[in-house]
């Protein structure tokens, strides 16, 4: 079957079964095709849908939901839900994939009965030739064909969408299509998740209480990936441990991703509870390493800085950084914006984590963006989304945990890290060089500047923006002068017809459609001011 063909087939069955959810009402409540509010059932709904669609809609559920800026907070809660959870690929397809990538004597037994299932690989605990117990993820046959399909097709409905709607390029549906394809890539090569596993172990190896189970090497490849098994079940309410402990854990998680974002760069962006598990000895591991996230180094001071603020309840300060962060329009309403901060803001602060979400703070302040015409970086979106996951597994753990004060605590040391690293000899020469090149460069540009002065050459250009207002009403007033014009012609030719008496149909015809074309504009003007 050929790729064509193969769309056309997918384009089908992804169609009934958005029909079958209630894909425009979804639509409408998104703002996307007409407005109506949001419903819970609509959101159930478009889950249920994105879980049955399979891999690819399952990503771009848990990718929206970490946009409260652009979806309903119904959406968003619902599709936190989602569940990636398929029927198990029959062992003798997973064997022949792990005859593939691997030796035929690296593995004593292999446990027919999966570990777990998911969209994309399947785990299967086994026992290798040393005697060590591990557990082998297995990438199911057949998915990144399946994945390759569902990227085309869901590229071009985003294009589709943002040339018939503006919601869908607010919402960037083309930017969202490229983003989910990124993260999918990553997801699908084991080699990636192994070298981000032991990334992440280096970074949390400062907490006692973390652990990140060992990559087996040479047991990588693209397909298969071998690691350590380590014993432990999910964090539930009912986690027995002692008070005390239960404080200490949650504390070390939750400054863990704090550490990763702000001073390291570098995360784990998917700590849900299905990723976190309480080992035998009272420990946390954290698994599953193919998403994660990575900022530039002036992003990741910047955020430092944003939640330091945010914990400090300085709002000028929160909305200068925001500011410094996103792309500003020349409609953005920036003094709203700070009042809102001002307002919004201390709401956070000397309440336990039983009361607040800390994710919530970043959740809100990417609404309060949105609505004032301000755009926040999609990195914002991910460590939103990576801060909610950490404090609501601390929750569990220790529910009157307060993250703002967690966060105010670690502030020295993360100014005290970033002050080590710009002092580096390397980072220092670099920065200097920066910044003292362009002044070298300046009496040049000077010269430059003096001689077009002198020889009249200089030129300014001015380049005229955020038209876009000014040009609809021109337009608008135009196709309303222009169809006025033809009412009017039409009337004139059909009086003048009349007088003909071989000629009178034609009159008649005439009249009737000027009749028609002037009530259709009579009705446009109405219902929709300013547009024809």
């Amino acid at each position: 079957m050929g790729p064509r063909t193969q769309r056309i087939k997918r384009a089908v069955y992804v169609g009934r079964i958005a029909r079958r959810g209630g894909l425009l009402r979804v639509l409408r409540e998104l703002g996307v095709w007409g407005n109506r509010p949001a419903t819970r059932d609509g959101a159930r709904e478009f889950r249920r849908s994105l879980e049955q669609l399979g891999t690819t809609y399952i990503k771009l559920g848990q990718l929206l939901s970490s946009r409260p800026d652009l979806l309903p907070d119904v959406y968003i809660e619902e599709l936190g839900k989602l569940v990636d959870e398929v029927p198990p690929v029959p062992f003798e397809q997973i064997r022949r994939v792990i005859a593939e990538e691997l030796q035929p004597d690296v593995f004593v037994r292999i446990d027919p009965e999966p570990l777990a299932t998911a969209s994309i690989a399947q785990i299967h605990t086994a026992l290798l030739a040393s005697g060590r117990e591990v557990i082998v993820k297995v990438r199911r046959p057949g998915i990144e064909e399946q994945i390759d399909v569902d990227l085309a097709l869901m590229r071009s409905t985003a294009e589709l969408l943002e040339s018939r709607s503006e919601r869908a390029q607010l919402l960037q549906a083309r930017a969202l299509a490229d983003e989910l394809e990124v993260h999918l890539r990553a997801e699908l090569d084991f080699v990636e998740e192994a070298n981000n596993a032991e990334l992440i172990a280096r970074i949390v190896g400062e907490y006692e209480d973390l652990v990140v189970p060992e990559v087996i090497r040479p047991y990588v490849t693209e397909k298969v990936l071998v690691l350590e098994r380590i014993a432990g079940r999910k964090v539930d309410a009912d986690h027995g441990l002692g008070a005390e402990r239960a404080h200490e854990l949650a504390r070390q998680f939750f400054r863990a991703y704090v550490h990763q974002v702000t001073v390291e760069g570098v995360y784990h962006a998917d700590p849900h509870r299905g990723n976190v598990l309480l080992t035998t000895d009272g420990r946390l591991a954290l698994v599953d390493f193919g998403l994660l996230g990575r900022l530039d180094d002036d992003t990741r001071r910047n955020l430092a800085l944003l939640l330091l603020a945010v914990a400090q309840n300085r709002a000028d300060d929160v909305a200068d950084l925001i500011l410094g962060l996103s792309r500003v329009s020349l409609g953005a309403d920036e003094p709203g914006f700070v009042q809102e901060l001002r307002r919004k803001l201390p709401r956070y602060h000397w309440r336990p984590l039983s009361g607040i979400r800390a994710g919530e703070a970043l959740a809100d302040l990417q609404r309060i963006s949105f609505d004032y015409g301000i755009g926040l970086p999609t990195s914002f979106a991910l460590v939103g989304k990576t801060l909610a996951q950490a404090d609501s597994i601390a929750r569990v753990l220790y529910p009157e945990l307060d993250p703002i004060q967690l966060l105010e605590e670690d502030a020295l040391e993360v100014m005290l890290r970033e002050g080590e690293r710009r002092l580096e000899p390397n980072q220092l020469f670099a920065w200097l060089y920066t910044q003292l090149e362009p002044l070298g460069r300046m009496p040049r540009h000077v010269g430059h500047l003096v001689n077009k002065l002198e020889t009249g050459t200089f030129k300014v250009g001015v380049a005229p923006t955020d038209l876009g207002d000014l040009e609809h009403a021109m337009r608008s007033v135009a196709n309303r002068v222009g169809g006025a014009v033809i009412v009017s012609a039409l009337l004139l030719a059909s009086a003048l017809l009349a007088r003909v008496h071989d000629l009178r149909w034609a009159a008649f015809g005439l009249f009737c459609a000027a009749f028609i074309f002037g009530i259709y504009m009579l009705w446009k003007i109405i219902r929709t001011p300013g547009e024809l």
